[in-house]
């Protein structure tokens, strides 16, 4: 697999490099100065993929964040049942493991707050639940772990480079095919001339 590897790089160098080689045609020089301009357009790419995933990582540590007046996590209690039986996919024989009620808590300022929470299928009144609430005594999502943050920085990262990678090279094989146009062209313009040239020989 290597070898193979190492062989298909080597026809492309072969086959792009600028040389002397009088067979070479003006065509074929433009097409290994697209691969060029290609190859520092996909490098000159990687500084905005950095940059992008630099304010992802950014904004995952600000969704980390947890504490007084930003994120904390309180107690609410339930103030109804918890359905028995949640159906999952329209399936009465399949349920799901947690459902919604309504539940009271109270803010660290000590307002008294209400909304819907999550809790297991079949919690009854009075039943405790640890619930996250944001600066203003609302529910809010937990905060994301650093595990999660890194994988979102990379992820995007990646991202833009095959987003960025994906448009250069259709861009040029539009290139490429606007150039094998023109040879196809000169080719039928040889063969005419050709041609013709031997139906006067003959």
């Amino acid at each position: 697999m290597m070898g193979l590897a190492t062989q298909w790089v080597a026809l492309r160098v072969r086959r792009y490099w600028l040389g002397r080689n009088p067979l070479r045609r003006r065509s074929d020089r433009l097409e290994a100065a697209g691969v060029a301009a290609t190859l520092i357009l996909l490098l000159f790419s990687v500084w905005p993929a950095v940059v992008m995933g630099r304010l992802a990582y950014e904004n995952g540590l600000q969704a980390e964040r947890a504490g007084p007046g930003i994120r904390q996590q309180v107690t609410a209690t339930l103030v109804q049942d918890a359905p028995d039986t949640v159906p999952v996919g329209g399936n009465d024989n399949d349920t799901a493991p947690e459902s919604h009620a309504a539940a009271r808590w109270v803010t660290p300022s000590g307002e008294q707050k209400m909304g819907r929470v999550a809790v297991p299928t079949g919690a009854k009144a009075g039943t405790s639940v640890k619930v996250w609430i944001d600066g203003r005594g609302e529910l809010t999502r937990s905060p994301a772990s650093h595990a999660e943050t890194l994988a979102g920085a990379v992820t995007t990262t990646l991202l833009v480079i095959a987003g960025a990678a994906t448009t250069l090279m259709l861009g040029f094989r539009g290139f490429t095919w606007l150039l094998d146009r023109g040879r196809y062209a000169a080719w039928d313009a040889s063969w005419a001339k050709a041609c013709g040239r031997w139906r006067r020989l003959s």
